[in-house]
């Protein structure tokens, strides 16, 4: 229930405080005083955008929700963390000329699709140009379950369960052939790899071998002619050669020795240098023979670093490694990489068992709720008759119809209402058949039955009509208001309106009232009592509220409503 609404800069309202009744509650006024402003406040409750027209230096509004039977909104604003007194929370808007936007629930700053969503589960706004519910496939659907009740919102609980898990199953089934199929590539990536790595007869720094000696082979002559010049000068024939001058210290070190044993280890150490010197000159002499400076051997060389070097780049995105060494070492472990393919066809052929034994349970469940559907939208259709021959339109045909369409999670079934407005008209749907005055009274008539319709009073929604009266008048408005009125006992209804016959059944009567000073209009809030109220009809009936014709009539049509009321209170659904 909405008990209170503030309203600070929007229009001519420059600060207005709201208070509406349990039941029904009327906002009547002169045109123009700001009736669609309260509308306009109540939709920025539920997220909508401010005209930055109607807009001063600031706007804002607050809500006050009594959250009492909305057990599913109290744990959603619990779990925000929204503080709550007695059992109302406070939800504020605020927007400024340039757009911005703030929102709070209970305190706790949230984001405008938050609002919208936490709010628009207890507040439904109805206008002349937003009747969803009318217009809409999936709305018209979700109000035949809801009329529907359990037996049809627990056949939807158990499809909705048996279309998840089947969507889990395909969508891992998606995931397996995948894995799959990519192990199959995996698999056939890696055996050409490993058959071209195999075909190369290669070995971990061949690579690095074959640029030393590429590097070697450019510097052939130099490299030989060194290593003979240093061969030469350790054990050449010329005098100056260092193995000739090692062996004349020797000669003299030993004679010496001779006299001084004491230089006996040098002897043996010279000798040593000597060999040492010896073989040095002799792996000199045969580094120069082995260094093969012909072209062919130049071009071989380059020619197998190529074919290696290909390799690499070729085979690393597959087996890994940036070098040949490393390519070697992953290609003995490439087998262990296929491992985690394994299992992956077992577990495809068990999600496809699943799938196969979840496809029968889960049409049967779709025709279970196609007939229960079906069951209940011609109990629908005769519940919103009914309440349109109360509302003046007798001899109108509404249909309700169930079609097949494309299978989802809440089942195979599209909802269509459909209206022939009067005999011989064909059913057309709802938004295309009806007038805007007859479209305004199939949603009360649609909204009285399926409020009716409730178990649960407790959880009652909130209903803001927006001039739902526009286009019809007379008898069709006495019982537009007689039904407003059924429509409140099973919800908090709040009803902008201008025709006297529907405020008359309110039990709440607010009045918009505009002044003008100084060049400037503002708008208040004024709650009417019987005496009040009585002028206020009077100047919708006659557009003057000291006429004592008018007067009369206006006591007379709200006593009639109140005594219609008291019928109410004492017998409920008398009235029908």
């Amino acid at each position: 229930m909405l008990s209170t609404l503030r309203i600070r800069h929007i229009g001519v309202i420059e600060d207005a405080l709201l208070e509406f009744g349990p039941g029904f509650t009327a906002l009547t006024g002169e045109t123009g005083a700001g009736k669609t402003m309260v509308v306009t406040g109540l939709t920025m409750l539920l997220g909508g955008r401010l005209d930055s027209r109607r807009a001063g230096a600031a706007s804002t509004i607050d809500g006050t929700l009594r959250l009492e039977g909305h057990d599913a909104l109290a744990a959603a604003l619990d779990e925000l963390g929204a503080e709550e007194e007695d059992g109302e929370v406070l939800v504020v808007r605020r927007t400024t000329r340039d757009g911005r936007s703030r929102a709070q629930i209970g305190g706790v700053p949230v984001p405008i699709g938050t609002l919208a969503r936490l709010v628009g589960s207890a507040v439904t706004v109805h206008g002349q140009s937003d009747q969803q519910r009318l217009r809409d496939p999936d709305p018209q659907r979700e109000a035949l379950d809801a009329f529907a009740g359990e037996r049809v919102l627990s056949l939807v609980s158990a499809h909705r369960e048996l279309w998840t898990r089947r969507e889990e199953l395909r969508s891992e089934r998606r995931r397996l052939a995948e894995l799959i199929a990519e192990g199959q590539r995996r698999r056939t990536a890696l055996t050409s790899a490993l058959e071209r790595l195999e075909a190369l007869d290669t070995r971990g720094g061949e690579d690095d071998e074959l640029r030393a000696e590429l590097d070697r082979l450019a510097h052939a002559v130099d490299l030989r002619a060194g290593a003979e010049r240093a061969s030469l000068a350790l054990a050449g024939d010329e005098e100056a050669s260092a193995g000739a001058l090692i062996d004349i210290a020797l000669t003299a070190v030993r004679s010496a020795a001779g006299t001084d044993p004491l230089l006996a280890p040098l002897a043996e150490r010279l000798d040593a240098l000597r060999l040492e010197a010896s073989d040095i000159a002799a792996e000199l002499g045969r580094y120069a023979d082995g260094i093969d400076a012909s072209p062919s051997r130049l071009d071989a060389a380059n020619e197998r670093l190529h074919e290696l070097t290909l390799a690499v780049r070729d085979l690393a995105p597959v087996l890994g490694g940036g070098d040949l060494t490393s390519l070697l070492e992953s290609s003995r472990t490439a087998a262990a990489d296929l491992d985690r393919y394994d299992g992956a066809e077992t577990r495809l052929a068990e999600v496809d068992a699943e799938i196969a034994g979840l496809d029968p349970e889960l049409e049967a469940a779709a025709a279970a709720l196609t007939q229960a559907r079906s069951e209940a939208a011609q109990r629908l259709a005769a519940a919103v008759e009914e309440e349109l021959a109360q509302l003046e339109m007798p001899a109108a045909s509404l249909a309700v119809e169930v079609v097949g369409t494309t299978h989802r999670a809440h089942g195979r079934d599209e909802v269509r209402i459909l209206l022939a407005p009067h005999p011989g008209a064909d059913h057309l749907p709802v938004a295309t058949a009806a007038s805007g005055g007859e479209l305004s009274r199939v949603m009360l008539a649609l909204e009285v039955a399926l409020a009716s319709s409730r178990d649960d009073a407790t959880a009652a929604p909130v209903f803001v009509f927006d001039e739902i009266d526009a286009g019809i008048g007379g008898k069709a408005a006495l019982a537009v208001g007689q039904r407003l009125a059924r429509l409140a006992q099973h919800a908090q209804v709040i009803v902008v309106t201008h025709l006297p016959q529907v405020a008359a059944h309110a039990t709440t009567h607010l009045r918009i009232v505009k002044t003008a000073s100084e060049g400037t209009t503002s708008s208040t809030v004024e709650s009417l009592e019987e005496g009040a109220r009585v002028h206020e009809l009077a100047r919708m009936l006659a557009g003057s509220d000291d006429s004592e014709l008018a007067l009369r009539h206006a006591a007379e049509l709200l006593g009639a409503a109140q005594a219609s009321a008291a019928g109410r209170a004492a017998a409920p659904g008398s009235d029908r």
